[in-house]
């Protein structure tokens, strides 16, 4: 009857360390999926940011580009003001 129980202690240690070492393998799997899970997110954010940045840098692009523009009629603008002016003043001192 010893004998048996000792067998029967000897299995059941055998099961605990297999349940136990079951229950740390899931547990590591499901570290695992979770942390995949993880860097699939961080990727596609990272994915999505870069495209925002893509896109900005090309809006910053038209934007410069209009503000070069705006800057160039600016300075038109003023030449002819100026231009219009000297015409003014000449005219006024003519006519004296």
């Amino acid at each position: 009857m010893a004998r048996y129980r000792d067998i029967l202690e000897y299995y059941f240690s055998i099961w605990c360390f297999r349940r136990n070492h079951q229950r740390a393998l899931d547990s590591m799997q499901a570290s695992l999926e979770a942390e995949a899970r993880g860097k699939a997110d961080a990727l596609r954010s990272k994915k999505k940011l870069e495209q925002d940045i893509n896109e900005l840098e090309v809006a910053l692009d038209g934007a410069n580009r209009g503000r070069a523009d705006a800057e160039k009629n600016i300075k038109k603008l003023q030449q002819q003001i100026h231009e219009v002016q000297q015409v003014c003043i000449f005219t006024d001192y003519t006519t004296i």
